[in-house]
């Protein structure tokens, strides 16, 4: 995708690859990520570590990641989710689409 003037890739920009509920859930993949060189930044409305506890969606955050990194990112969610080690985690991605579009 061609995104600056120059028009040259933007393979930095940042895309969503998972929004998922909590602070906790979202450390555990960006461990998983980060263990395979893939940067993540997360996004949220709610202030990390502020209260143990969400209600209604307020405690979602977003796993963002470069765009040259999104469908390597994706592998490593999806063999994440087939090794099912994490029953917890394992339940998180069951709705993921990785096929989904990034916003």
């Amino acid at each position: 995708m061609k995104d600056n003037e120059r028009g040259e890739d933007d393979g930095d920009e940042l895309v969503e690859l998972i929004s998922v509920q909590g602070e906790m859930n979202a450390r555990v993949l960006v461990g998983a990520l980060q263990s395979e060189d893939i940067e993540v930044m997360l996004k949220s409305n709610q202030a990390f570590a502020a209260l143990p506890f969400s209600v209604d969606g307020m405690g979602a955050v977003r796993l963002m990641v470069r765009r040259k990194d999104l469908h390597r990112a994706r592998i490593v969610l999806e063999e994440y989710r087939a090794a099912g080690a994490d029953p917890m985690t394992v339940k998180m991605l069951a709705d993921w689409d990785p096929q989904g579009e990034p916003n």
